[in-house]
């Protein structure tokens, strides 16, 4: 049973790790396209053109790269010391974003 549990922490803390890590670089690439958006749109004009809308969504890409950053580092750290609370708020914030989404679609 004890090696199910610690299954269980790995997988969270690798999902939640990489949770985190795609809200660093959404973040990074928002806060780039904010502050020296010529050299994103000439590194992105050569590879793909239609990529070039990322330009007018920058504070978007920071607002979500943020959101899923702490969201990620709340999962790994509740993970990591077995925190119920935090994981069921990370669970609750996961469950009413998805909610909010549905409503958009």
């Amino acid at each position: 049973m004890n090696i199910c549990f610690s299954f269980l922490k790995m997988m969270m803390f690798v999902f939640n790790g990489v949770i985190f890590l795609g809200g660093l670089a959404l973040l990074g690439i928002g806060i780039w396209v904010k502050v020296d958006g010529d050299s994103f749109e000439k590194i992105l004009g050569v590879a793909a053109p239609q990529m070039m809308l990322l330009l007018h969504v920058g504070y978007l890409c920071i607002t979500v790269g943020s959101i899923l950053f702490i969201m990620g580092f709340l999962g790994c750290w509740g993970a990591v010391k077995e925190s119920r609370c935090l994981l069921l708020v990370v669970s609750d914030l996961q469950k009413d974003l998805a909610v909010d989404r549905m409503w958009v679609l």
